[in-house]
């Protein structure tokens, strides 16, 4: 049986328009389609945390489709009340290189299910109150994520360039501007990414405290491990960075700081199994179709239409 997982837009582009009865009569059609073709419906706990952060405030204006949005992702996902969740990145990064877990990411991903399943269906007053306060925190956490994220992107410009006035590095110096370039395509520089991951991953496990620095060369080991099983996250964060070489790409604007979360979804984007099925990821991102296609994993990404062809 084949595994998907539809990304944030793919839900939102689904229910767009649609009334909640059409929804759930759309839902029944999808999975009767997908029951015949052996394909099974997995949740991102990534996907859920963008969707739930705009339902925190119904004076949000994604308010209405998302919650429409989590009412798809959920009955997408689920079977006779149980829903079917794929790790997140930092559990499959902490269990494949550290041979450990997380708890309190394993406790965030159970919230998160919680709150899918309750605000799906029966997304009434009393369970937005009983919700408030994990939804606020939810979306605190979004919203410091996007924001930390986008300062590390300032960052790495004013680091390369200290005298960059906007987001673009070495505007008026092509040299330097292709000594850059040449060092974000080279092998060095997804080795720094991939340690980068592990590091964050490693800071987040509950390991004795004398056990604070792990081993350069054992690190080592790990980055390049995990630049060959995951070159598509690596790839879509290189091509971020090649963007603010090559133009004012400005991460607080026009959403951009959302890169956070497609990076952490590329996880799931190429020659992955869950449980010995394949997996497939359903987006109409164009940024993540090119790095994909780049990583030679075109095979494993496809746009709602063509899902859709798919299954018939």
């Amino acid at each position: 049986m084949d595994k998907v997982l539809f990304d944030t837009n793919a839900y939102r582009y689904l229910v767009k328009g649609k009334s909640s009865s059409q929804i759930g009569e759309l839902i029944r059609k999808l999975k009767r389609k997908e029951k015949y073709n052996d394909i099974q419906t997995l949740i991102s706990p990534i996907v859920a945390k963008e969707l739930l952060a705009h339902i925190t405030d119904k004076n949000d204006p994604s308010f209405e489709i998302c919650l429409s949005a989590i009412k798809a992702l959920y009955l997408h996902s689920s079977d006779e009340d149980a829903y079917n969740m794929i790790a997140s990145p930092e559990l499959l990064i902490s269990k494949a290189f550290f041979g450990a877990t997380i708890p309190e990411k394993e406790e965030t991903n159970a919230a998160i299910g919680q709150m899918i399943f309750h605000i799906a269906t029966n997304p009434t007053d009393k369970i937005f109150k009983k919700f408030r306060g994990k939804l606020q925190i939810n979306r605190s956490h979004v919203l410091e994520s996007e924001r930390n994220y986008a300062n590390a992107m300032k960052a790495f410009v004013k680091n390369t360039d200290p005298n960059a006035k906007g987001w673009q590095i070495f505007v008026d110096d092509e040299k330097k501007r292709k000594k850059v370039l040449t060092y974000i395509r080279s092998e060095n520089c997804s080795l720094e990414i991939a340690k980068a991951f592990l590091f964050i991953t490693y800071q987040l496990l509950a390991f004795p405290k004398e056990k604070t620095n792990i081993n350069e060369n054992e690190m080592m080991l790990k980055a390049k491990a995990l630049m060959s099983i995951f070159p598509e996250p690596i790839g879509l964060q290189k091509q971020i960075f090649e963007n603010l070489v090559n133009s004012q790409f400005n991460l607080f604007e026009h959403n951009r700081t959302n890169f956070v979360w497609d990076i952490q979804l590329m996880f799931n984007v190429g020659n992955h199994h869950v449980e010995g099925s394949k997996l497939y990821f359903v987006t109409d991102d164009k940024a993540m179709f090119r790095s994909a296609i780049k990583e030679n994993a075109k095979y494993t990404i496809l746009n709602y239409n063509d899902y859709m062809d798919y299954i018939k």
